[in-house]
């Protein structure tokens, strides 16, 4: 009788063993808050028309232009963003700032680079940000033609 109460113990205690061999998972959760500017959509493309994102990719030939569209909302009121483009390296190769003000609490943005025969080829960051506050960044890659 005693032998079969400690099974089911010894049992348990090799299961936890088992455990400690797994790797990194988690998860979490946030609620922004009521008033903090939201990017609703978010796109890197080769043009904008008509307000609109053409031609939406990740992949991009040197000399193309490539375009960061942004479909904003929570924006009532007068508004900065910059755009900082940033290079496989890490390198800002560029800034983009611009200001609007929405009396609806909507607003869509676009900005461009125009890459050239000679820009580095890799991954690159479009980094957003609103009013001086980092809001999110956009990859995308530059190749040769």
């Amino acid at each position: 009788m005693k032998k079969i109460i400690w099974l089911p113990i010894i049992l348990m205690f090799l299961a936890c063993l088992a455990c400690d061999d797994t790797e990194g998972e988690g998860g979490g959760g946030l609620q922004p808050g009521n008033s903090d500017p939201l990017i609703v959509e978010g796109f890197i493309c080769a043009a904008v028309d008509d307000g609109k994102p053409v031609a939406i990719d990740n992949d991009f030939f040197q000399d193309d232009p490539v375009y960061i569209w942004l479909s904003w909302e929570q924006v009532t009121g007068e508004h900065q963003v910059k755009i900082i483009w940033v290079d496989p390296d890490d390198d800002i190769v560029t800034e983009t700032t611009s200001n609007f003000d929405s009396r609806n609490g909507k607003w869509i943005t676009f900005y461009y680079i125009d890459t050239t025969s000679s820009s580095q080829t890799g991954k690159w960051l479009a980094e957003v940000y609103i009013d001086g506050a980092f809001v999110r960044s956009y990859a995308f890659w530059l190749s040769e033609d």
